[in-house]
């Protein structure tokens, strides 16, 4: 079978099983012998914020769809899940279930085994065990129950999906958005649901984007995945500002510790694209991101030769904030709280936006 032809058949077969699970109730797994048993067991798999042991079921599943003779407890790569679950179920999942792109293989990344050895330690444990263990209740049932009990997961799934659906995220009509009243907002927002580094890049692209908005600056990185080094994904920094194409300023945003090797990937990112002259700007949280730096005075720091800026980050918040308008104050808002409402936004994130915008 043909790749392409084989991925597109991993995602008609996520659609169809969501789409068949959507007309029934649980009522219909009730006659299942391990009905209680599987339905705990999906509760510690699905109900949780970490999405990459849905992943790994949903991929061995529809593995074992396209080959029958695929184990996926012994030999979870003998299905290619790389290819079939971005190129396949990634697309049946789009605003449908909350999903990554890259699911699977944040927690089964060169992993063959998928057994206790392997969930042991993973965070959460009880929903890796709870994918092995699922796992091996399929390949133990018979045949006439087993498809029922893959149904079972997906009507789950759906039922979660759901719930995330439900929760409503508005922004307060009563509140005036002055300048400073959004910064103040936005930097409560960034520093505690971080959501991995998600929202402060998000909030300093679209805030840069409205005050370069009229400008020949254009801002680079920002609508672009915040998972992975800058090395691997060849850009020069999380958020970059370019003229007539020559890349002016980089900005690095983050609210972790910064330590050296940040900074060694920083260089080893820059040095192939022949940007080490370029300025560089560690948007983070002063004076705690860089307490293991030393040497570094009045926000800057000289290493290795390169020279790096550190600010903080609910300063340029807030100075960027200062520039806009009531309207472009306004459209921030707009376009955040699309972005929160999206299925893909962890419910803490959304918790997050309630909280402090409603």
């Amino acid at each position: 079978m043909a790749v392409a032809e084989r991925n597109e058949r991993a995602k008609q077969f996520i659609i169809d099983k969501l789409d068949f699970v959507s007309t029934l109730d649980e009522s219909y797994f009730e006659e299942l012998d391990t009905y209680h048993l599987l339905k705990g067991t999906l509760n510690n798999l699905i109900n949780v914020p970490a999405k990459g042991f849905r992943g790994v079921v949903a991929t061995a599943i529809t593995g074992m769809f396209l080959d029958s003779n695929y184990d996926p407890l012994n030999n979870f790569y003998g299905c290619n899940p790389r290819s079939i679950f971005e190129q396949g179920i990634f697309y049946a999942f789009e605003n449908r279930v909350p999903c990554g792109k890259s699911d699977p293989l944040n927690v089964a990344k060169n992993i063959n085994v998928l057994n206790d050895e392997w969930a042991n330690g993973k965070r959460p444990q009880s929903a890796a065990q709870a994918a092995v263990n699922y796992l091996r209740e399929i390949e133990s049932s018979t045949d006439g129950a087993k498809e029922k009990i893959i149904d079972f997961f997906f009507f789950k799934l759906l039922e979660y999906a759901n719930s995330i659906i439900e929760i409503k995220i508005s922004l307060s009509e009563e509140q005036e958005w002055s300048s400073q009243r959004l910064a103040s907002a936005l930097s409560y927002f960034v520093l505690e649901y971080p959501e991995s580094g998600t929202i402060p890049q998000l909030v300093v692209s679209k805030l840069l984007n409205k005050v370069y908005a009229e400008s020949n600056v254009i801002v680079k990185g920002g609508d672009e995945s915040v998972f992975g080094t800058n090395t691997t994904s060849k850009k020069p920094a999380d958020i970059w500002l370019e003229m007539n194409g020559t890349a002016l300023n980089l900005f690095e945003i983050t609210v972790k510790k910064i330590d050296a090797k940040r900074l060694d990937d920083c260089i080893h990112a820059l040095n192939p694209l022949e940007m080490l002259n370029i300025p560089v700007h560690f948007i983070c949280r002063l004076p705690n991101d860089v307490s293991t730096l030393k040497g570094t005075k009045d926000g800057v720091l000289n290493y290795k030769g390169k020279t790096f800026n550190f600010v903080d980050i609910c300063c340029f918040i807030q100075s960027l904030s200062s520039l806009l308008s009531l309207v472009q104050i306004m459209d921030v808002l707009a376009e955040l709280k699309s972005f929160v409402q999206k299925i893909d936004r962890p419910v803490k994130t959304k918790e997050g936006w309630k909280k402090i915008f409603e």
